[in-house]
């Protein structure tokens, strides 16, 4: 039988990126369950040998106003429980250090929107090979506190928690996932937001083909031992 990932998506345009060809190459299939749309999941949580939370608008404290994030909160807790193999991106990285226990909040520094550098401070084998600095998209104006019992991995300029690991969970302040495809689809559904933020949509673009190719080849890298392939 196949192995599955089940991946929930907040928005349609932010979806797996290509996270979607490498789950292919590694013989995986991907499931979106849209939960802002009404979706649930029909069949138990452990059919599936990951869980991924993609990002979106809303905020991880923000479930009193969408109350489908209740629903993920619990799915994540399974998750854990379960020793499922987790990834949070962007607003799932959020999700998971709530569910953790630690604070999320609107980030005192500002939006980091674009490609930006982040830097590794933490080890982990799912991070071998990483270079200390790499560029990668950043879109989010919160952040959170790293959770207890996790190791920080990543930081930026603004942001000291970009990435952690909780045993087998893994949240990521930035976009992995995201190429220059789909930043410029981005950029055309967000150009009010970027607007307002003084940033022309070209901004977005600017990350050269080499740069596009090592994230391709660290993400393969990434989720082949995140998935224990």
């Amino acid at each position: 039988m196949k192995k599955k990932v089940l991946t929930i998506r907040h928005v349609e345009i932010e979806h797996l990126g290509f996270f979607e060809n490498i789950l292919r190459d590694l013989n995986f299939a991907y499931k979106y369950l849209d939960t802002p749309k009404g979706e649930r999941l029909k069949e138990p949580l452990e059919s599936y040998q990951a869980l991924f939370v993609l990002g979106g608008y809303m905020g991880a404290y923000e479930e009193s106003k969408y109350d489908f994030l209740r629903y993920e909160f619990k799915l994540i807790e399974e998750a854990l429980k379960r020793d499922i193999p987790l990834l949070g991106i962007c607003l799932g990285a959020q999700m998971l250090a709530k569910v953790l226990g630690a604070r999320v909040y609107p980030g005192e520094r500002g939006k980091e929107i674009g490609w930006m550098i982040v830097e590794r401070v933490g080890e982990h084998p799912y991070f071998l090979g990483f270079p200390q600095k790499l560029k990668v998209f950043q879109w989010h104006e919160d952040t959170f506190d790293l959770p207890q019992g996790a190791f920080r991995i990543f930081k930026s300029e603004k942001y000291e928690n970009q990435g952690f690991v909780y045993k087998k969970a893994v949240g990521l302040q930035f976009h992995l996932e995201v190429d220059r495809e789909l930043a410029k689809l981005w950029s055309k559904e967000y150009a009010e937001e970027l607007k307002n933020e003084g940033l022309k949509p070209e901004t977005l673009l600017k990350v050269k083909e080499e740069e596009i190719k090592l994230l391709r080849n660290l993400s393969h890298l990434f989720i082949q031992k995140f998935l224990k392939m």
